[in-house]
């Protein structure tokens, strides 16, 4: 006879283990506020807003590093550039790091206030938002950034990992249910 075996614990369908009946998961209140589980995945979406910013703050303030960068580079290859092109390729580059710094910050903080209104599909787009995420980490960011660099997009992925667990969460969806039917 085969003998089943019941996982009770906090991420469990039938509740905790101990005996005692767990709170129940959110419900509308006067006034409407959004529960705790969204909240934080809300504050975790404006802290990595406030990370993309920082990030476009270091990007001006090491230039000269990415232009010793480039030319240990450039030389590495045995190509010789001149100080005009090496500013001109310094330039380009952190026009391009400027940004995707402010593009990701807005989309941070535009993700944010969908998620705060109990979007349905803002749900969905943290989701694929941070599988992108993590794509361009493993597969580009870590074999070329400096040490900062890396810790900076680790604390970006920690701040979209843990935004989405939160937005996953029992009272967050039903935050989101509430939201998208319409009422009467």
């Amino acid at each position: 006879m085969a003998r089943s075996i019941r996982l009770r614990g906090v991420l469990s369908p039938d509740g905790p283990a101990d005996g005692q009946r767990e709170r129940g998961t959110w419900r509308p209140t006067e006034p409407l506020t959004p529960p705790r589980s969204t909240v934080e995945a809300v504050r975790a979406m404006q802290v990595g807003a406030v990370l993309s910013l920082l990030e476009v703050v270091r990007a001006v303030l090491t230039r000269g590093q990415l232009r010793a960068a480039f030319d240990a580079e450039a030389h590495s290859q045995n190509r010789s550039l001149n100080a005009h092109d090496l500013d001109a390729v310094v330039t380009v580059g952190l026009s391009v790091s400027v940004v995707v710094g402010m593009l990701g910050a807005l989309v941070w903080w535009w993700q944010s206030r969908v998620t705060a209104r109990g979007s349905k599909w803002g749900r969905i787009a943290s989701c694929v938002l941070l599988a992108a995420a993590l794509v361009g980490f493993f597969g580009g960011l870590i074999p070329t950034a400096g040490p900062f660099a890396r810790m900076s997009a680790m604390l970006l992925l920690a701040a979209g990992v843990f935004a989405v667990v939160r937005l996953w969460h029992r009272d967050s969806s039903a935050w989101i249910s509430y939201q998208s039917t319409p009422q009467d």
